[in-house]
């Protein structure tokens, strides 16, 4: 330091002028640190970007004028130069000020408006279940009051009133106004004029009270706690759906309202005057879509499928095969196809088996993270297409026989709609909320039995984890994936010499349903078509069966023959 001190310090040198005076200054700062000796140098150029842009020709002419200009060998130092660069550091400076300035003035509007939608948007998250109610009522009564404005003016006489295209118009947003016709609003409109205005806004807000509360309760009969969930997730997906189109058509109008300048208007006035008033429509649309859905709203129960209903819609093998046949000329199956052309066949169709293991794995996670956020703990069948796809399962049928092993989850069906839910088994229920919740609140547990439950998921995750780690189980479920018969006579020879016993019967069953694989389902039907199995495979399916279904009598068997066999080779010795 004092070798660079003794030198006359650090030496900073510049070949170009920033835009702005903060970053040159910046520069010069890093010499002559704390009192410590230095200086800078700028070298620039009239071809500069800074010149060329703020007035560089005119300097030249003027250079050439008083005969400044000795040629680009030579340095030349001039204060009226460093002054031009001055001047036009500032230019540059004031002009991004400007934009800094016009975006804030631009984005000021907005904030006044983020600030509404997301009061009312937390209004909905965070405000108990009767808070909710009253807005929605409050909609209700803004609702009606928009209508009778829209059709009705006050100034004008009755006669010129349109009545009847009102009375059309509310039956069309709610049915529960059927009742109401043009000649009853204009026995209520009295003479007409403000005085008979304000009597039809009164009546028809009178009335759209009257319907809502009724809708209320008939969503409540359906389950306790439906109406508190139905309405504030009404409300978030309205305030959702229309903000997030809302910044769309604001911003389309910040670029078109700069054309306005041409007429001697004011962007930003104009701006501010109609992003105001479609901030009102917008508005106004949220509260008339949110009650338009309330009273769309149709419960429908869900009622959990039982083995008589899987079974009907579980195709034959026939039908089965055709259904395959048709998925695998689908492009999606073709394409998929090609994704996998590297696996060898063993290979494959053990992945096949981890990938029915990591799908049940997955679903538990989203069923259980849905739980955790206070929605329903269940998966449509729809929604999970694509993993399912992914696990090789195509057709509804193989969805139903793979879902249907998992015993700690359920299936649930749509009667309306035909769709199949699956969720977790005794935890789909929605109840009361409470002040402050999203609107939904699972199935009340006591301590015991949530213990019970994260013991139930915690053994799963880990017999997972174990099957998957364990060898000789992954070459089992890839035997399976390539052959069931081959499958069925591999356990066969892996089979102890005295039998299984229950206990070891049990973790195997257990094993393979983490995988979605029903090993008693699959001797069943393997019995079912034993005519068509070879003899030596259908003497093995049948002991196999056997061997899971009464296992002590396979083992005083296998216990029997071994005394046989001994006292054999007792008489041959």
């Amino acid at each position: 330091k004092s070798e660079v001190q003794a030198c006359g310090g650090l030496l900073v040198l510049g070949t170009e002028r920033h835009e702005s005076r903060r970053i040159d200054n910046q520069l010069r700062g890093r010499c002559a640190r704390q009192g410590d000796p230095g200086q800078t140098r700028f070298f620039l150029s009239l071809n500069d970007s800074i010149f060329r842009v703020f007035g560089g020709d005119s300097i030249k002419n003027m250079m050439n004028t008083f005969g400044l200009n000795q040629g680009d060998d030579v340095p030349l130092e001039s204060s009226m130069l460093s002054n031009s660069l001055e001047e036009a550091q500032k230019k540059v400076e004031n002009y991004f000020y400007s934009v800094r300035k016009g975006v804030f003035e631009y984005d000021d509007v907005m904030d006044t408006q983020r600030r509404i939608i997301y009061g009312l948007r937390r209004r909905a998250l965070l405000e108990p279940d009767e808070a909710i109610s009253d807005t929605m009522r409050e909609f209700s009564d803004r609702n009606m009051e928009d209508f009778a404005t829209g059709h009705i003016r006050a100034t004008k006489p009755l006669e010129e009133w349109n009545l009847d295209k009102l009375a059309e118009n509310v039956k069309i947003y709610c049915k529960l106004f059927e009742h109401i016709t043009g000649d009853m609003l204009r026995e209520r409109a009295g003479s007409g004029g403000p005085a008979g205005a304000a009597a039809i806004t009164a009546f028809l807000q009178e009335e759209g009270q009257k319907a809502f509360e009724k809708k209320l309760e008939s969503i409540e009969g359906q389950g306790a706690g439906l109406t508190a969930m139905v309405t504030r997730k009404v409300l978030l997906m309205q305030i959702d759906q229309f903000w997030q189109q809302h910044l769309k058509n604001m911003e389309f109008m910040k670029t078109s309202v700069t054309l306005r300048a041409y007429s001697q208007r004011n962007p930003l006035t104009e701006y501010k005057l109609e992003g105001y008033q479609v901030f009102l429509k917008m508005m106004s649309r949220i509260r008339r879509n949110a009650l338009y859905n309330v009273f769309l709203f149709e419960p429908r129960k869900l009622t959990p499928m039982t083995a008589e209903r899987m079974a009907e819609l579980i195709p034959n093998e026939e039908q089965r095969k055709a259904e395959l046949a048709e998925v695998m000329r689908s492009k999606e199956f073709q394409e998929r196809s090609q994704q996998n052309s590297g696996f060898n066949e063993n290979l494959e169709a053990a992945a096949k088996t981890m990938d029915l293991a990591r799908l049940s794995i997955n679903i538990r996670q989203v069923l259980e993270a849905r739980e955790s956020l206070g929605e329903l703990a269940l998966a449509s069948f729809s929604e999970l297409k694509e993993s399912f796809a992914r696990a090789g399962l195509y057709t509804l049928g193989d969805q139903l026989r793979w879902a249907s092993v998992l015993t700690d989850l359920e299936l649930v069906e749509d009667a309306v709609s035909s769709e199949i839910y699956i969720g977790l088994k005794g935890r789909a229920e929605p109840a009361p909320a409470t002040a402050g919740s999203t609107g939904v609140k699972q199935k009340d547990f006591s301590t015991d039995e949530e213990e019970r439950i994260a013991k139930r998921q915690a053994e799963a995750q880990k017999l997972f984890e174990d099957a998957s780690a364990d060898p000789q189980f992954m070459n089992s479920v890839t035997q399976l994936a390539n052959s069931p018969d081959d499958f069925v006579g591999l356990m066969q020879a892996s089979m102890p010499e005295g039998g299984w016993s229950k206990d070891e019967i049990e973790q195997m069953r257990e094993q393979f349903k983490a995988v979605g694989i029903d090993i008693d389902q699959m001797l069943d039907e393997m019995t079912a078509n034993a005519d068509q199995l070879p003899a030596a495979q259908r003497e093995v399916v049948f002991f196999m069966r056997r061997a899971l279904r009464d296992p002590e009598g396979v083992r005083a068997e296998a216990k029997a023959k071994a005394e046989a066999d001994l006292e054999a080779k007792k008489v041959d010795a």
